[in-house]
């Protein structure tokens, strides 16, 4: 025997135990087709060996030998028709045809010996075309399939056909050898079996490297597409993209992902198989014929962050040859599609992670500003229960109630405040507010008015209740004081009136008839009431500009001793029983002012020094220069003023007790000569001398050709602006 053909003696032997193997493996009928294949092979070399050793068999082992042969053809048709479907009646054309393939090579010759070479003909002329049929089938079905699995296919195309066109060589060779010729050496035809032999090695005895070396390069692309997609990528898309790469690789129909736990799918792709059975009878129906479709399942691996195994459900028609290696390249695929999914939830963990953590710090920074705002409330707010008990509360809240914020924490609203039942409800928006003026309790007993508004709201399904507390004595104190002015102001004004008027009626009735004296002290009293009635309208007028904020206007150069010297005159006139004296000064220089307000600043300083000094008393005016300002004050020896007072004077509608028993007045004077001098940039004082009486100053600033940053006109128009709308609306007591 030569090596060529011991070696592929060997090489079927292999190939025959490689599908015993597989098909102790699996028993199915796919491994029992191929099995039936390279067991054939294995006879036929088996029995030429026997025919070899003992020629007496001969006549028995040469039918048998035929039959194995020809029978080729109908097993590689059957293995087809266990992976695709194949009509009955061509399975039963080939069938037939291994029949007479065999009566024309064993039969025929001893019926008709001249139609031996003709039968020879027929017979490998049905052996190549169902060969080449088979051979053509393997190639077109690697072109849709992957890895390995693509490559097997191609050599078992190429195993096949080669083995098909050695068996027609070999029989038209024969064929035209004349009859008694002695045998030509088969090299062409043993060489394309040889092949044919070593393609059916590797399509099925690859080596494990091959096949892992061949997946890793079928796969490169497979795998950048599952492990590199695109950032907008979800997880339920690399499923998908995962089952439709398993649905190529498979051939199959649908193809599904599902979850270790009952649910819905992650991933299906195809059409619905109506009627497919399920993977326990992917076997039934083996042999000939049209194949039902079976179901194949394949467990993909464990996903690397949480333990859990999904399952890949495949319906395909019939069962692939060479699946395994589907299956590895599939199950690898799975593996590097959970780490991406893993990777990609992981992100999208930490993406909503980091969203969350941004919406938290802006819901803190809104809470906070909130907080800021509420907190910035002069009044007291409170949030409520159902059962109008303290949730929460500012910390204007304790101020007002005189505690911590802790302490209010649970407290009926009831123990708070007095609550009525004639609250007055008003619509804000779509919600009612009930308002109601109460008395609320401090928590060491006392009281003090208070104004309370309510309105309800929802948080978190639970109804809670919003309590705006406003503490409103200022405003009952306000309202004192301004009923007080009033009722002063009334007979302020109806004194002077009802002096100028009886003065004039009896002028008017009787002054023919008076002496030249009587008249003169009617008429001098009738002026001095009406000079008193002017100047308390013009503080009036000057009050309601400064509580409105008025510009009081730019200031002019003032030469300010000419302008008191003819008030100090005036005064002297209108108090004829007090001493008014301007005393000498040295030169002094202009002032930045404006002459009416200098005048009625020193009129309403001139007479409150004459007023609360009584009869008999002195009133000194002095002016000093000091460089950059002006300094006048007027000093009287009366009864003077306390500490106290002097800080309080100058507030509006105060008036010391001393100074209310002495004479009447409003309390507006003063306050209207604080906020003219404040207007023309200077400051004004008021203190008690040290043997007797009282001193009120005030300074006005040297008036400067170019004035830098205007210094004295504009910044006393800013101080007036500053100062008086917070101190002109602030009531004072008295």
């Amino acid at each position: 025997m030569d090596p060529i053909t011991t070696a592929l003696q060997i090489a079927f032997y292999v190939l025959f135990a490689v599908s015993v193997w597989q098909y102790v493996r699996h028993r199915g009928t796919l491994e029992l087709s191929v099995l039936a294949i390279f067991g054939s092979f294995a006879a036929l070399f088996f029995l030429t060996f026997l025919n070899a050793i003992l020629p007496a068999i001969a006549p028995i082992a040469r039918p048998a030998l035929v039959a194995i042969l020809f029978a080729q053809p109908y097993l590689v048709l059957r293995l087809i028709a266990q992976i695709r479907s194949v009509p009955r009646i061509r399975m039963r054309i080939a069938l037939l045809g291994a029949v007479a393939a065999w009566q024309a090579i064993v039969l025929l010759p001893i019926a008709l010996p001249e139609a031996r070479q003709l039968g020879t003909v027929f017979a490998v002329v049905y052996f190549f075309a169902v060969e080449i049929g088979a051979a053509a089938w393997f190639a077109r079905d690697s072109r849709r399939r992957y890895g390995v699995a693509r490559l097997r296919l191609a050599l078992a195309a190429v195993g096949t056909g080669l083995f098909g066109a050695s068996i027609l060589l070999a029989g038209l060779t024969s064929v035209a050898r004349p009859v008694g010729a002695p045998a030509d050496s088969q090299s062409v035809t043993r060489l394309l079996v040889l092949i044919a032999t070593l393609g059916y090695l590797g399509a099925f005895v690859p080596p494990s490297w091959f096949r892992r070396w061949i997946n890793r390069a079928a796969s490169f692309q497979l795998v950048r597409k599952l492990v590199l997609p695109p950032p907008e990528m979800s997880p339920g898309g690399l499923w998908t993209d995962l089952a439709l790469t398993a649905r190529d690789i498979l051939g199959a129909r649908r193809v599904s992902i599902l979850p270790a736990a009952p649910g819905v799918p992650l991933a299906q792709v195809g059409d619905v198989a109506e009627g497919a059975p399920d993977a326990a009878g992917a076997d039934a129906g083996a042999g000939g014929g049209d194949r039902p479709v079976s179901r194949s399942t394949v467990e993909l691996a464990v996903r690397t962050g949480g333990g859990v195994t999904e399952l890949l459900v495949a319906d395909v028609e019939g069962r692939q040859l060479f699946v395994d290696d589907d299956v590895a390249l599939i199950r690898d695929l799975a593996s590097l599609t959970a780490h991406a999914i893993d990777r990609e939830e992981k992100l999208i963990g930490l993406g909503e992670a980091r969203r969350e953590a941004a919406e938290a710090r802006l819901v803190r920074a809104s809470e906070a500003r909130f907080r800021a705002l509420l907190e910035a409330d002069p009044n007291a707010i409170l949030a409520l229960d159902e059962e109008s008990r303290v949730t929460w509360a500012t910390r204007q809240a304790g101020v007002v109630f005189g505690c911590g914020v802790g302490d209010l924490m649970g407290l009926p609203l009831g123990d708070l405040v007095a609550l009525h039942k004639d609250e007055t409800p008003t619509s804000v928006g779509d919600r009612p507010v009930y308002r109601s003026e109460t008395t609320g309790r401090r928590r060491d007993g006392t009281h003090f008015p208070a104004e309370v508004a309510r309105s309800t709201f929802e948080l978190d399904g639970r109804p809670f209740q919003l309590a705006v507390l406003s503490d409103v004595t200022w405003r009952h104190e306000a309202d004192q004081v301004r009923e007080r002015f009033l009722g002063v102001l009334s007979h302020e004004l109806r004194t002077p009136v009802t002096s100028i008027y009886g003065g004039t009626q009896l002028l008017l009735g009787r002054g023919a008839r008076l002496d030249d004296a009587t008249r003169n002290e009617l008429l001098v009293g009738v002026a001095a009431e009406a000079e008193r009635l002017q100047r308390m309208i013009e503080n009036i007028v000057a009050m309601a500009r400064i509580e409105r904020g008025g510009d009081f206007g730019a200031m002019r150069p003032v030469l300010p001793e000419r302008i008191i010297a003819q008030l100090v005159e005036r005064e002297r006139a209108l108090w004829p029983d007090v001493t008014i004296k301007l005393l000498p000064n040295n030169h002094l220089q202009m002032v930045a002012a404006d002459e009416d307000y200098l005048a009625q600043i020193m009129r309403n300083l001139l007479s409150n020094a004459a007023k609360y000094s009584g009869k008999g008393s002195t009133v000194e005016v002095s002016l000093e220069d000091v460089g950059d300002e002006v300094i006048v004050r007027v000093c009287d020896d009366g009864p003077g003023i306390t500490e106290e007072d002097a800080d309080r004077l100058f507030g509006l509608y105060y008036r010391a007790a001393q100074q209310a028993s002495i004479a009447p007045g409003a309390g507006i004077g003063l306050f209207v000569c604080r906020e003219l001098v404040t207007a023309m940039g200077g400051r004004i004082w008021a203190k008690s001398r040290p043997d007797k009486g009282a001193e009120f100053g005030f300074t006005m600033p040297v008036y400067v050709d170019e004035p830098e940053a205007s210094q004295g006109t504009d910044d006393g128009v800013v101080i007036a602006a500053a100062t008086s709308p917070s101190e002109a609306g602030a009531p004072a007591s008295v």
